[in-house]
């Protein structure tokens, strides 16, 4: 991936900026640019020559806007909900547990995570919190802190059974690659817990955990998940994986302690290959 014209390319024309200018507004804003914004862009990209660094100060400013958070999120919940947003996925969620638990089936609230019985309040304060993701992330949260706050929620894993459902779910919503049967395994260990105290109840990625909350900090404390994050923002905005030297790049460059998804995403989406899409 090259930020730079093909030596011996032709200048940019007006056609090729605004198509670039459509597609990058869609793809961070959820829509394309108002006829003021698609021409001032146009000028602005034109006057720097469309270099990757003009492109990049473009890409960052609608990268900081309301729209982008929104429409990351959005993304984010529709991968791993199933397709379901955040209101459908704690309806059907609470909806399961208000005709399953005996306390909550004599409740008539219309919305079923609004019935103050077993463990509906706890989703109903969680899914409070998740709706808060959007302008977390737009105030400057790391994309992910708020991943791993997904992960941790009641609402995400409940649906996938077994704990063995658990840890598969995990590595292919936020590992971008199956689970292997040692690492379903381990995992499994870790979120029945340990038997004997503060005891190790299962090893994955050489670190030792005991409980579910230890197996999300190794999954999202990993290379591995940061090779996910790179993995992840090549195959939404160039619909390819990265070439090894590419993985090894942009793995290197995010932070290992509390990796963030917004570099990744402006120095794709600034890129040459992807403006010649």
């Amino acid at each position: 991936m090259s930020g730079q014209k093909p030596v011996g390319g032709d200048v940019d024309t007006e056609a090729e900026i605004q198509r670039y200018l459509r597609r990058v507004y869609l793809d961070l804003t959820g829509h394309v640019p108002t006829d003021a914004d698609l021409a001032a862009s146009t000028t602005r990209l034109q006057a720097a020559a469309n270099t990757p660094t003009a492109r990049a100060e473009l890409v960052a400013e609608l990268i900081a806007k309301e729209d982008f958070a929104k429409v990351w999120i959005e993304e984010l919940e529709n991968g791993i909900f199933g397709g379901n947003t955040l209101d459908s996925q704690y309806a059907l969620v609470c909806g399961i547990i208000r005709v399953t638990v005996p306390a909550c089936q004599s409740c008539t609230e219309n919305y079923s995570c609004d019935c103050n019985c077993g463990p509906l309040p706890t989703y109903k304060t969680e899914k409070a919190d998740l709706a808060k993701t959007s302008a977390d992330f737009q105030a400057g949260t790391k994309s992910s802190d708020l991943e791993r706050r997904y992960a941790l929620a009641f609402g995400y894993f409940v649906l996938s059974g077994a704990p063995e459902g658990r840890v598969r779910s995990l590595f292919d919503d936020f590992l971008s690659r199956p689970a292997e049967p040692d690492e379903i395994e381990n995992g499994r260990s870790m979120i029945f817990g340990s038997i004997f105290g503060d005891s190790p109840a299962g090893l994955m990625f050489h670190r030792h955990g005991k409980n579910y909350a230890d197996l999300i900090d190794i999954i999202f404390d990993s290379e591995v998940y940061r090779e996910s994050m790179v993995r992840r923002v090549f195959g939404r905005y160039l619909a390819r994986e990265p070439s090894s030297a590419e993985l090894a790049h942009f793995t290197s460059t995010l932070d290992a302690n509390v990796p963030d998804a917004r570099g990744l995403v402006r120095a794709v989406v600034s890129s040459r290959e992807y403006f010649d899409q």
